[in-house]
């Protein structure tokens, strides 16, 4: 289900293997139309003994054949043999003895029998029936008639199948011998991750059955206040998130595309504590970051995401200890584990260790930020991949027609206002040679007033002085416009990220927006986030450089890619992108949630 990689795991094996693959339904795992797809693809015949087995399973070596015995004892009988659960340790290569050896480590589920091996225990009792590991012959189940692809997700489609089984006269029974062992992987407890699953699913089966399922997790859920009761049947309960900023294009895209009652509301920001508040940031300094309003706010959750960066970390633990004070989850998304506009990391480093260990749950964009988190702190991270930044319909107003030309090859580099992570005349040189290598190449060099000006703040006369006598395309202006900014970014080919330290890049998924490819340094998370092309920094007699080569080699690859996709299917991946990180966000939330009130 939705896993590209399978394919690659079947053809490595020693065996033949069929991989058949299917998407998902609406966001969600389909988990009964996948079993129902996998037992469509055998002979059919009325004897054939399906066994359906979880990905998240290990067989012992004798659980086929007894299933296959059980079968010949209790041929009209729906087969369930039990699976035993494994803690968080290595469990090491599949070698001789490796059964007995996951025994020992195992604990069996308490609610469910565990017959020896040669034993059947008949009339078991359809609700415990579990979907992990069973077998049926052909002809019982299509008398069941397969599962009820109307469920989707998590929870209550194996109980509907038992209760279909039983209505048409299929006893359950359990099977000594037909031993499995379920992998350890984190699980909530009650499982708040799959809460909207279980409510839709939990619906379905009460039209059906008069009653609700799972009826201990709905009570958990209850009780921690993430859903309420109605004549109707359970609802969830609306979150409110004090999202810092709010107002952040990041932030504001984190929202789900469509109607319907939203999970999540955002509180807006209040009026910041000073009038000249930076352009593009009306938001700044963020007044939530104050243990006063903190104390008086009306938020469910506390999400951080920028701003802090004037805060020491004595402020910092003063916002964290308000919060506590009112139970209110402080949850936090890592978007910069350097800040691009520090060149000292002392300060960004004291915030990280008092919001990373401190936080409730932790977000980041990419998998390698999470593996640094996990390195330095020791926590795991939720990825969650950074939203698109272009408006969709700015996408396709700005796809048509193409501000591309034909026959040239449009490098971009934007040097802004040459903040502390960038890198001005060495990076020039080496992409002009780069670009120089290519058919119709053409580098565009963008730089602000501030920088450029003799009177500028920023004024740098050897970048000046570089730009006056090279062969590029300057243009000197001002702050772009979101307008311009993008209009900008759709006429470039590829833009080269002029970066020698940093993290993530909201610069980079507006490129991916509009088709733009994207050359990062090899330096922080930017090809973990998804950069087409990289290049290397090296020190070249304590001299920090760009390597010639790999940035030559960056800007050819460039130039040979042609275009993955049409605008239309970009946007439809970033609209579906969009609503799977809203519901990831909501089921975070949902867990500080359950975390703070347990």
């Amino acid at each position: 289900m939705d896993d590209d990689a399978v394919e690659n795991v079947a053809a490595s094996q020693p065996v033949p293997l069929s991989v058949v693959s299917i998407g998902r339904s609406n966001g969600a795992l389909p988990l009964s139309a996948a079993r129902n797809l996998g037992a469509a693809q055998t002979g059919g015949h009325p004897e054939d003994l399906l066994i359906f087995l979880d990905v998240d399973c290990i067989p012992t070596p004798r659980m086929i054949e007894a299933y296959e015995d059980a079968a010949e004892r209790r041929p009209q009988d729906l087969l369930c043999g039990p699976v035993s659960y494994l803690p968080d340790v290595e469990i090491g290569p599949m070698t001789t003895g490796y059964a007995e050896r996951l025994a020992r480590l195992s604990e069996p589920h308490p609610a469910r029998p565990t017959p020896a091996a040669g034993e059947i225990l008949t009339g078991g009792e359809h609700d415990l029936f579990w979907s992990l590991s069973f077998a049926i012959r052909r002809e019982v189940w299509d008398r069941i008639k397969g599962f009820d692809e109307r469920y989707t997700g998590y929870g209550g489609e194996d109980t509907d199948f038992a209760r279909r089984a039983r209505q048409v006269g299929v006893e359950l029974s359990w099977i000594g011998g037909a031993q499995a062992f379920h992998q350890y992987h984190p699980v909530s407890s009650p499982p708040v991750e799959h809460l909207d699953d279980i409510l839709t699913n939990g619906r379905l089966f009460a039209q059906q059955w008069g009653q609700w399922p799972m009826q201990g997790w709905l009570d958990t859920f209850e009780d921690r206040g993430l859903i309420r009761r109605e004549d109707s049947g359970y609802q969830p309960v609306q979150i409110s998130v004090a999202s810092v900023p709010e107002s952040h294009v990041y932030v504001r895209h984190l929202a789900p595309i469509g109607g319907g009652t939203p999970s999540v509301v955002r509180l807006a920001d209040p009026p910041p504590t000073r009038s000249d508040a930076p352009l593009g940031a009306p938001w700044w300094p963020p007044a939530m970051l104050d243990p006063e309003w903190i104390r008086g706010c009306d938020a469910d959750i506390f999400h951080i995401h920028f701003g802090f960066d004037a805060h020491s970390p004595a402020q910092l633990h003063a916002i964290v200890d308000a919060l506590e004070e009112r139970k209110i989850p402080l949850v936090y998304t890592v978007h910069d584990l350097q800040n691009p506009h520090h060149e000292d990391e002392a300060l960004h480093a004291s915030q990280l260790d008092v919001l990373i260990p401190r936080a409730t749950e932790v977000i980041t964009l990419s998998q390698r930020a999470a593996e640094e988190i996990r390195r330095w702190w020791n926590i795991n991270a939720h990825v969650v991949p950074h939203p698109h930044v272009v408006e969709l319909e700015t996408i396709a107003d700005l796809a048509s027609p193409s501000r591309r030309h034909d026959g040239e090859f449009r490098l971009g580099i934007h040097l802004k206002s040459l903040r502390a992570n960038m890198v001005g005349v060495p990076l020039l040189r080496a992409a002009a040679a780069a670009v120089a290598e290519v058919p119709g190449g053409v580098l565009q060099v963008n730089v602000h007033h501030d920088v450029f000006d003799e009177d500028g703040s920023r004024h740098d006369p050897e970048l000046v002085q570089y730009l006056l006598t090279s062969d590029v395309e300057l243009q000197v202006h001002d702050y772009f416009s979101d307008r311009q900014l993008f209009e900008y970014l759709a006429s470039l080919h590829a833009s080269l990220l002029p970066y020698r330290f940093g993290t993530h890049s909201g610069w980079m998924e507006a490129c991916h927006d509009l088709g733009t490819q994207v050359i990062a340094p090899e330096v922080g998370c930017y090809r973990s986030q998804g950069a087409d092309s990289s290049y290397s920094w090296t020190f070249d007699d304590g001299v920090l450089s760009p390597d010639v080569d790999s940035l030559q080699a960056a800007v050819l690859a460039a130039y040979n890619r042609s275009p993955q996709e049409r605008v239309d299917e970009r946007i439809s991946r970033r609209r579906r992108q969009r609503n799977d990180i809203a519901t990831a966000h909501t089921r975070i939330y949902r867990s500080a949630l359950a975390k703070t009130r347990s």
